[in-house]
């Protein structure tokens, strides 16, 4: 797929759709601009500067390519002045909408239909470890030992690999069998070495579905709002959980509600995969629309649709035999 639009529609407050425009046109665009978009219409309904009525102010940008696109929300989503910008503007604004559209001709067929039931319940655990870089290999093999000791039914103790974002040096997972709880305790005092300077995880519990078997095991970790209503949670439970039915280099998932929370942010969820390769994680889950177009939306702090508002942690390493 190529090209991608952005399109900001806004209700602009009566009498004031120039005034919204000239602070876009010299408030937001410069910062847009140098995030790689392309300014292509602003189009205004009526197209008459009403002083008793709202104005229907439609803005479309482009970028080039969806990893153009990921760049670009990447840049800014750090950004404070990219939120700090839109909440100046909010007198001016009675409602506003942003989507991402590709052309008609170029949305290629990618729905990927085939399904698993879900496989037996497991409790599930995940630590994120952030090691001094000297001190890595160490670590590396006394957490190996620690985690081979609590005799998990499925684990996996590896370096993760490059494009982690926030996602630790080494990434832990285990499971145990749905009746065990408290395990994961005992684990948690090898992670008290102070070559160790941060630790994120969770504890759930949770039935994987599988369709074949991967070499990259990969985990999100990410926070609610808690003021979120029940039905945008659901919401936004479902379409993560639809996400492996257009993405066929999942091999394995599960998404679940978390018990227990590790670490500065109270996560909420965890969303786990298991994929053919590097590539596969990197090109058409990333890459395809499912994921830009439609979910990251609950991820995107320029949308009104945005839930998670904590940095989230996204780590992935190689795995040689099934995770989940």
């Amino acid at each position: 797929m190529a090209e991608v639009f952005v399109v900001d529609r806004l209700v602009i407050a009566p009498g004031r759709a120039q005034a919204f425009i000239d602070a876009y046109l010299s408030g937001y665009a410069p910062g847009a601009r140098e995030r790689g978009m392309e300014l292509r219409d602003v189009l205004v309904s009526p197209p008459i500067w009403f002083d008793d009525r709202p104005n229907v102010v439609t803005i479309t940008w482009s970028l080039p390519s969806p990893q153009a696109w990921w760049q670009m929300t990447w840049q800014g989503r750090p950004d404070p002045a990219v939120a700090r910008w839109w909440a100046e503007v909010s007198d001016l604004v009675l409602e506003r909408n942003r989507s991402v559209a590709s052309p008609a001709d170029g949305i290629e067929n990618t729905n990927y239909q085939e399904d698993s039931p879900p496989g037996v319940p497991t409790v599930g655990v995940t630590r994120l470890l952030d090691v001094v870089e000297s001190e890595r290999g160490r670590i590396l093999r006394a957490v190996h030992e620690a985690a081979e000791a609590a005799r998990p039914l499925r684990w996996v103790v590896r370096p993760t690999l490059p494009g982690s974002r926030n996602g630790g040096d080494i990434l832990v997972h285990m499971r145990f069998p749905d009746e065990m709880t408290g395990t994961e305790i005992e684990f948690d005092k090898a992670l008290t070495d102070p070559a160790i300077t941060r630790v994120n995880g969770v504890t759930y519990r949770g039935a994987s579905r599988r369709r074949g078997d991967g070499t990259v095991y990969r985990t999100l970790l990410l926070r609610v709002a808690p003021e979120v209503p029940a039905e945008d949670v659901a919401a936004f439970e479902q379409e993560l959980a639809m996400m492996p039915r257009y993405v066929p280099t999942i091999q394995a998932w599960q998404l679940s509600q978390v018990e227990h929370s590790v670490g500065a942010t109270s996560w909420t969820h965890v969303f786990e995969q298991e994929f053919t390769d590097a590539d596969g994680l990197m090109g058409p889950y990333l890459m395809h629309p499912i994921h830009w177009a439609v979910v990251d939306r609950w991820f995107d702090p320029e949308t009104t649709d945005i839930i998670v508002r904590d940095r989230v942690c996204h780590s992935f390493c190689e795995t040689v035999t099934p995770v989940l």
